[in-house]
């Protein structure tokens, strides 16, 4: 009987969004905004639902607000791919974007000869902290992970390297991730820094944004992901510092932060969703 109940109420919270997306307001919205990308958009936003009862469960509204920003962005939201994601905590929508999303912006560009994140075992690396010069010693696979840096060089010759030591990984998680603080504090696994499997992926990414976001090129479109993405809080530099929600306590880079998630460049047409009701 129970199972019953909840297969009902999925199906419901299921149908909601599925209505809410062929509502004549929302369609004409989303007609105006992808044009021939609508049809794949609402396929695509239908099946991270039916594959995520937590997602089923957010606002159809907030939760297409934050899926446009993959689409306006040409990133596609598939969790298998790992370029974007659309994480729901507390029935809100965030969105986030992978590591291989920053690479993949940064390829567009054609501005970046190397880019490249990694794990840092001990013993692998000479870095020269005052000039940022690297002497790579060997792979030592059986050694212990020690840190993650991301290293970038560019067509004009310029490069740099941005590296965090285990200890800053997991101060800055701490930091910026209410979520994972609470795993630490009852116990739990909850947020993907706790996940053994996502946490060396999240960590890439937490090295790769700070290099891109302090000595990378900055363009429109890195300016809009970086906008975008819930985990803004992950500062990597001056860039990132002035953009940051300054002095606030415990900023939470797996929440969104935005409860509409409103970063869609298009103003105008974010405006006229406001006024869809569901």
């Amino acid at each position: 009987m129970e199972i019953n109940k909840q297969s009902e109420t999925l199906t419901t919270q299921r149908k909601s969004i599925a209505n809410f997306l062929n509502l004549p307001a929302t369609a004409k919205f989303l007609s105006d905004t992808l044009s021939d990308k609508k049809g794949e958009f609402i396929s695509n936003l239908i099946a991270l639902c039916d594959a995520d009862e937590k997602l089923a469960k957010c606002e159809p509204a907030s939760l297409m607000k934050c899926a446009l920003n993959a689409t306006a962005l040409n990133l596609p939201l598939n969790k298998n791919l790992g370029y974007a994601y659309v994480i729901p905590y507390n029935d809100i929508p965030s969105f986030q974007i992978g590591y291989k999303g920053l690479i993949q912006l940064a390829i567009r560009t054609g501005q970046y000869k190397y880019l490249n994140a990694t794990a840092v075992r001990e013993g692998e690396i000479k870095r020269n902290k005052i000039t940022g010069h690297l002497e790579f010693l060997g792979e030592k696979p059986n050694a212990a992970v020690i840190g993650y840096i991301a290293y970038l060089e560019m067509t004009n010759g310029f490069s740099s390297s941005f590296y965090m030591s285990e200890d800053d990984i997991e101060k800055h998680a701490l930091r910026f991730s209410q979520m994972y603080k609470a795993d630490k504090k009852y116990g739990k696994a909850s947020s993907k820094w706790s996940d053994p499997d996502a946490r060396p992926k999240m960590a890439l990414k937490t090295v790769l944004k700070g290099l891109l976001g302090t000595y990378g090129l900055m363009t429109t479109e890195f300016a809009q992901a970086f906008e975008a993405d819930s985990d803004e809080a992950e500062t990597g530099g001056h860039r990132y510092q002035e953009a940051e929600i300054i002095q606030q306590d415990d900023p939470e880079p797996e929440t969104c932060k935005h409860e509409t998630c409103e970063h869609v460049s298009d103003k105008q047409n974010v405006n006229t969703l406001k006024k869809i009701k569901i």
